[in-house]
């Protein structure tokens, strides 16, 4: 996407998303989007050559838009009382991001989309968040704030899982009113279910 700067670039993410979002993956045409987008084939072109480069450029370029406004704070800041205080803090974050962020709807229109065979700017991110999850829940169960009775890299899978699953049925299948009521308190809780020690 370097080669698109300022309303081309924005324009052509735009019509991507749109594109991608109303046909899916297999029912998207690169002839709509350049049309869409207003731009000539010459410039389409130089900023991707396939189906599968320009859904990895527009997900990669949204990535790094949300990235330059928001970033999880370091795992080890998850210590001790600060765990679960900070983990409805980031939530909260997230929340506010994504009912004010352009870039980080039209992640979220394409996301969870079926895409080609090889791996993209999706991947990456799912792998870095795991990774980011299972190392502030390493901290929080050092702390005590979080169970120890099932192995980390467990609670990392049933939580990201749980985040991932509650975020795709907002995205995809949850009615407005009932995605922002959600958002605001249902992550945090069903967490603290699954994760804090019980009590003695």
């Amino acid at each position: 996407m370097a080669q698109l700067t300022g309303p081309h670039r924005d324009a052509l993410i735009e019509a991507t998303v749109a594109e991608f979002a109303a046909q899916g993956y297999e029912g998207a045409s690169l002839n709509r989007i350049v049309r869409a987008a207003g731009i000539s084939k010459s410039s389409f072109y130089h900023a991707a050559g396939s189906k599968a480069e320009l859904f990895d450029a527009v997900v990669t370029s949204l990535i790094a838009d949300v990235r330059a406004r928001w970033t999880p704070p370091p795992p080890e800041q998850f210590a001790g009382a600060d765990f679960w205080p900070l983990v409805e803090h980031v939530l909260a974050e997230l929340t506010a991001l994504a009912a004010a962020d352009r870039a980080l709807e039209m992640l979220g229109r394409i996301f969870y989309l079926p895409a080609g065979s090889t791996a993209d700017g999706r991947s990456a991110l799912l792998e870095a968040g795991h990774g980011w999850v299972r190392e502030a829940l390493r901290v929080g169960v050092a702390s005590g704030a979080v169970r120890d009775d099932v192995p980390v890299d467990a609670l990392a899978a049933a939580a990201f899982g749980l985040l991932r699953g509650l975020d795709e049925w907002a995205l995809t299948e949850a009615p407005p009113a009932t995605r922002t009521a959600l958002a605001a308190s249902a992550p945090a809780a069903l967490l603290r279910a699954m994760l804090e020690p019980a009590a003695a």
